[in-house]
């Protein structure tokens, strides 16, 4: 697994995390942030249980599990996104919107809402700045009814919901 990694090449910070706004507007807890820096660095995650790097989310079991995923973007967004879909599991799942590629069309299928966030997320950079936005177009990606609804409701953006 490479660094969690949520800015291209060309900028100096290598930490991107999801600003308070996202969970402000969904509403809703999670058990375990699997891809997280820390609890003491984004607080504001409603997660029970982080994992960072150093315990490899990636190779944790989500079993049962109500889950919020930022994934390091790049080579192993798949990786990720596969872990998502596949594990026995609940959530929300952040990327960004990259509809053409083989991932999106092989996994999103299997989420229960797909929301296409209006702005661009204005991620938390590792030192404590807001903004910037990001490179691309956002989504989540929801499973279960309880997320399903979270994002319905949560006026981030366009929804299709109630796909399974």
């Amino acid at each position: 697994m490479r660094g969690f990694s949520h800015e291209s090449q060309h900028n100096e910070s290598k930490e991107w995390y999801t600003p308070p706004s996202i969970f402000k507007a969904l509403a809703v807890d999670f058990d375990l942030d699997p891809a997280s820096p820390g609890a003491e660095k984004v607080p504001w995650i409603p997660a029970r249980q982080h994992y960072t790097i150093a315990e490899n989310g990636l190779r944790q079991n989500w079993a049962g599990q109500r889950v919020y995923l930022n994934p390091p973007y790049g080579q192993d967004t798949a990786e990720w996104m596969r872990k998502f879909v596949r594990a026995d599991c609940q959530g929300v799942m952040l990327v960004f919107a990259r509809t053409d590629t083989a991932w999106f069309h092989e996994l999103a299928v299997h989420c229960d809402a797909l929301c296409f966030v209006r702005k661009r997320v204005q991620f938390v950079r590792g030192d404590g700045y807001i903004g910037g936005g990001s490179g691309a177009a956002s989504l989540l990606l929801a499973k279960g009814k309880e997320y399903d609804e979270a994002v319905q409701q949560s006026g981030l953006g366009f929804v299709c919901g109630g796909l399974q």
